[in-house]
Parts: structure tokens; sequence; C-alpha cells
């Protein structure tokens, strides 16, 4: 689809200079936005339908238990009792303890109509699949804003469709698509409202940024981005034009605000705002967290490759790096080769963040440092006891939308964004199979261990956490609290990679009868032998890697 505006034609002729300034919404129209976001639509249906049926996993059954507590208590998310990190820590959600960051609740409150159904896997999955078009459409949508022409517009659209850690979390009932959606559709409308001045705009964007940190708490970040996005220049170091800026400007932001306010105070339990533990949140964690950070960028987002394609002037960055990593190399060398890669990946990692930023701000336009901002919302996790590849789903929008900016004066343009595209599809696709297979696991293993045993009267008890505890519960199983004391004939189950090593200990003495083990050549995406974390960095840096042997096994214990 062509265009006929000067905006559009400086914009494919001249990408090095700033794009023409944002457009009212009467120079194109939502039947554009539809049709540039098509071919992004179709590719992520392609690459997620076929797991409609994907179990669910590692902290799945988190957000749908809290969906079945709204049920009883709609205003009391919070307020009941989990077993999770380990069987002797069980006790209220709300205590901060059990799951850092919970105040993650909006999640739940869109899986109420679904989470009590005998198998809502289907249903969960499609609601995310809607949730992720809304976002590439608000992302294309953005970029109209931002003066792109038809062809850069679907580009965005796409290389969202194509970032493996989006497809990772479509398939999953954790709350990443839906913040990133609410987020990007917040930011648009933010920026329409700044344009047009309806009150429509102000309204959703204001409501859309308010909820995103109730999905995801680092979220409440972007709204130092939509300030930067409601400015009309540059010049965000100078204070005096900040204040100079009408104060009509903020109104969606300070409605935010209270939204977020609002929904904290209604939901709010004892004990849910206390700082978490200290193992959680320290200062020792940063340098591994921001190596993990800086690495996926290549290893994981299309932004990597991208830029390193279509900058032109990264030599003297390059020269930096080799400068720097040499002596990190020598060093590896010494001590620990088989990170010498991942290394060499976080430090071209943190070569295209540093030309992004330079480059945004000698660019002197402000949508193009507000992306380049939004980067770097990931790093507020950095003293975390893990910073995992889903908070990079944040910045997906911003990394797709500075990408697709280079591309319309590229020679080859076409033939760049068909291989990224291409290469994040297939790439994703390998992840989302892996991953099935990882969450599958628990699923088979309730239903080989724990069902039949429950079918017949017995009690089997179960200690263990992710996906397999979902399962278990659902199987009649009955989960092992820390002064729980199993009757003679009673079962256990545990889980290798799930389980807590310490259970057995304290418990009475038990025969294991029974082993359901997972292994074999193939893909995975959570297995430290291998180095894959694909929801923690605490397993490995790489999203997906190739995996031989026992992946993990699932042992039955009867107690004597």
């Amino acid at each position: 689809m062509s265009s006929s505006s000067s905006g559009h034609k400086s914009a494919n002729q001249a990408p090095d200079m700033p794009l023409s300034p944002a457009r009212h919404m009467t120079e194109y129209d939502r039947r554009s936005v539809f049709f540039c976001s098509l071919p992004a639509l179709i590719l992520s249906a392609v690459c997620l339908l076929p797991y409609l049926n994907k179990a669910f996993t590692i902290d799945d059954p988190f957000f749908l238990l809290q969906a079945q507590q709204i049920r009883v208590r709609p205003l009391h998310p919070l307020a009941f009792d989990m077993c999770w990190m380990d069987d002797a820590v069980c006790g209220p959600v709300a205590g901060g303890g059990l799951m850092p960051g919970n105040i993650s609740f909006l999640m739940s409150y869109c899986l109420v109509p679904i989470a009590s159904r005998a198998e809502p896997e289907r249903l969960v999955h499609l609601m995310q699949i809607v949730a992720l078009w809304f976002g590439i459409a608000a992302t294309v949508s953005l970029a109209f804003r931002f003066g792109f022409g038809s062809f850069a517009a679907s580009a965005a659209g796409l290389l969202v469709a194509a970032t493996p850690p989006v497809l990772a979390m479509a398939s999953t009932a954790m709350p990443d698509i839906l913040a990133m959606s609410l987020g990007v559709i917040g930011i648009a409308r933010v920026v329409a409202w700044k344009t047009t001045g309806k009150t429509i705009d102000g309204v959703v964007g204001g409501l859309a940024l308010g909820l995103a940190p109730l999905a995801r708490v680092h979220f409440v970040l972007l709204w130092l981005v939509a300030a930067v996005f409601l400015r009309d220049d540059a010049q965000i170091f100078d204070p005096r034009s900040w204040i100079a800026l009408p104060w009509r400007r903020w109104i969606p932001l300070i409605f935010a605000f209270l939204v977020c306010l609002a929904a904290l105070i209604l939901t709010h339990e004892p004990g849910s705002l206390a700082p978490t533990h200290t193992w959680y949140v320290r200062p020792g964690n940063i340098h591994h967290n921001l190596h993990s950070y800086l690495t996926y960028w290549i290893l994981a987002m299309p932004l990597g490759l991208a830029w390193l394609i279509l900058r032109k002037n990264l030599v003297r960055f390059w020269l930096l790096a080799i400068g720097v990593g040499l002596p990190v190399i020598w060093e590896i060398l010494i001590r620990h080769a088989p990170v010498i890669w991942t290394t060499l990946c976080a430090g071209v990692g943190a070569v295209v963040l540093i030309d992004v930023l330079l480059w945004s701000f000698r660019s002197r336009h402000q949508w193009r440092i507000a992306c380049a901002l939004w980067l770097l919302i990931p790093l507020v996790a950095l003293p975390y006891y893990q910073v995992t590849v889903k908070y990079l789903v944040a910045c997906a929008p911003a990394a797709a939308l500075l990408v697709a900016g280079l591309l319309p004066a590229y020679r080859w343009r076409i033939a760049v964004l068909c291989g990224i595209v291409a290469f994040g599809a297939i790439f994703g696709s390998m992840v989302l199979r892996a991953d099935a297979q990882f969450a599958e696991m628990g699923r088979q293993a309730a239903t080989q261990l724990i069902t039949p045993r429950t079918a017949t009267g017995h009690r089997v008890w179960f200690a263990s956490q992710w996906g397999f505890y979902w399962y278990a519960l659902k199987a009649g199983g009955q989960v092992l609290r820390g002064n729980d004391v199993p009757a003679s004939g009673d079962y256990l189950v545990r889980g290798t990679m799930e389980g807590y090593l310490g259970t057995l200990k304290r418990l009475p003495p038990a025969v294991q009868i029974e082993t359901f083990t997972v292994g074999g050549p193939g893909g995975r995406t959570m297995s430290a032998k291998d180095g894959a974390g694909l929801y923690s960095n605490n397993f490995g840096d790489l999203m997906w890697a190739w995996g031989t042997g026992e992946w993990n096994h699932y042992e039955l214990w009867r107690f004597q």
C-alpha cells in the first residue's frame, strides 16, 4: 500500500533524518492500520495456533489460581495461600515472600471467565493471541503517527509478531503480552491526544497506561517514556522546557496514576506492598543480570541483528568493543572458556544499545529518543534475583519502531525485512515447540502418577511448583506443606526440576515405586545443563538450546 503524503516520502528517502511530525488521524484511516497490520496478525496466528492446547507452565498456575480466588472474593485477588519456591514456605500470597512483584493481578481478572473450566488451555491461549493482535495494531498505528509510510508501518507490526520472546510469552497464561499491548495502546493514544486533543484519546491512553503496571509492575516506567512522547521537541534535559509545557498535556498521565492508585487501594491486602526478602533483591545480582540483559538483545530480540545490518557507522563502536573485549576474552579463556561466546554477545549488545541511544539523541527527534529510552525499562530489574528474557517483551514495540524507521531507504529493505522476520519466526517457532514439550511433562506426569491413585481413593501428596502444581491439583493431589506428615500408605510425587531437594529428608521413610522420565535429543527452554533459561537466567542466558539425555523426571514414593 503506497502513500502520497510528503511525510511518507521524506521518511522513505532520508532514513537518517527525523521522520515527519505526528499527523492527524484524518491523514490515514483505521482501514490502513488494519491492512498494514494484517501480515503480522497472520504471521502470529500461524506461529501460535498450533499450540492452542499447550499445557500451563512456570508461573501460569499463580495467575490461574488467583483468577479462581477472584471469583470468590473479587476485590481480594491476593487473599489465598500457595506453596511456592519451597514446600516449607507456604502462606498468603500477599506476604511478598512467595511471588515477588505480586501486585500483578490484572491478568488474573482477565482469566476469571476461563480459569474454572475443566480444560481452559485453548481459551487462555486464544485470549493471549487476541491481546497480541491489539498490541500489533497499536504499534502500526503508532508508526503512522510518527510519519511512517505503509511499508515501514507494516514492517513494525511484522517485527513485533516475529520477536521470539513475544511469541513465547503469548503461549503462556502470564501477563507479559497483556502488559505490552496495554503499554503500546496507551502510548499510541497519548500521542494521538497530543495531536488531536480528543477526550476519548486521553481517556483510553490514561486508562491503558494506568492498567499496564497492574499487569507487570515495571511498566510504571512507561509513564516516563510517555512524558517524553508528550513533548514537542527533544530537549528532555532542559527543566524549563518541561515547566513550559501546557498543563493540559499531562491529563492522561495524571489519569493513569489515579487509575493505578485506585486499583491498588481497592485490592490492597496487608503485606502486599511489603519489601521482598533480601534474597530476591540485592546488589550482588546486578552483574549477572546486566550480562543477561545485554545478551538477550543479540540472541533473542530482532533489534540486535537488524541494527548491525542497517547501521553503517558502527565501526568506531566495534573498535571500542574489540579494545575492551580482548582483555575480557583473555580472562575468560583462563577461567571459564564456555561462556566466551555469550560474553561476546553481551558486548555486542552493549555496542548496539549505545549506538541506538547516541543515534537517537543526535537525531534530535523526540519519538526516537523516547523509543530508545523505552528499551531501558528492564534495567530496573537488575537487582532482582533474575532477569528473564520476558522482561524485554515490554520493549518489543519500541525496538520494532526503531528498526522500521531505518528500513525504507535501505536498498535491499524487502530482503532484509523478510530475512529478519523469517529468522525471528523460525526461531520463535523452535522455542514454542521446545517449550510445549517442557510444559507437557508436568501435565503427563500428573496424569500418569497421580490420577490413577486418587481415582482409587488414595491420598497423593505433591511437592513441586510450576505447571505441575496446577495439574497435580486438577488430578486430585494435595499440596505438601511444611508441617504435613503423610500417613502410611500415602503417596508423594515430586519432580526433579520443579521439586524441592530437602522434602524427603524431613518425612517418614518412603519407597520409590515409579519414575516418569522425560528426555531424548531435542530443543530445551529450561535446562541448566544446556544453558537454556527462557524463564530464568539462573538456568542460562539462552531461550533455546539443543540437549540430549534426560531432561527431567518425576518420582512416585509410597510411605511405609
